[in-house]
């Protein structure tokens, strides 16, 4: 049950929704990856040391409720920035990035375990300076090099 005492969506794939249940979604493709991005950006968007992402392939992420209520925001000098958001509570939203054929989802959102976990901290070099990482995970200044 949903917050607002909605029903959630039936078994199945890994669902995840905001904070009122206005918004929905699940994810029907396995994560391709999961990581901690430290950069200001992220950490202003969530309010928080970092964000916490999972990556999806585009088609991987289906909205079963609540699509038209999502608002966003652009930073007009990031080419990759885009928050994305449930207007009617303000809880961060996955994005659909078709130019790179991936979604970005923020893990808070998630209802269930989507069995993979962050790999990595990126954008380290801009952590907050008040946060101290403290677990093994790999640490890039930036993005990784390519796999």
């Amino acid at each position: 049950m949903l917050p607002d005492g909605a029903p959630l969506d039936p078994p199945g794939p890994t669902r995840g929704s905001c904070l009122c249940g206005g918004v929905t979604y699940v994810l029907e493709r396995p994560p391709l990856l999961a990581r901690n991005p430290h950069c200001g950006r992220c950490r202003k968007a969530r309010s928080a040391a970092h964000a916490s992402n999972l990556l999806v392939p585009a088609d991987g992420l289906r909205f079963t409720r609540g699509e038209d209520a999502l608002g966003a925001y652009k930073r007009p000098a990031a080419q990759f920035f885009t928050q994305v958001f449930s207007n009617p509570c303000g809880a961060k939203m996955p994005r659909l990035d078709p130019g790179r054929g991936i979604a970005i989802v923020p893990m808070g959102g998630l209802d269930e375990d989507p069995g993979i976990r962050p790999r990595e901290h990126i954008f380290a070099g801009s952590k907050a300076p008040w946060f101290e990482t403290t677990d093994d995970l790999p640490r890039f200044e930036a993005l990784p090099p390519p796999a």
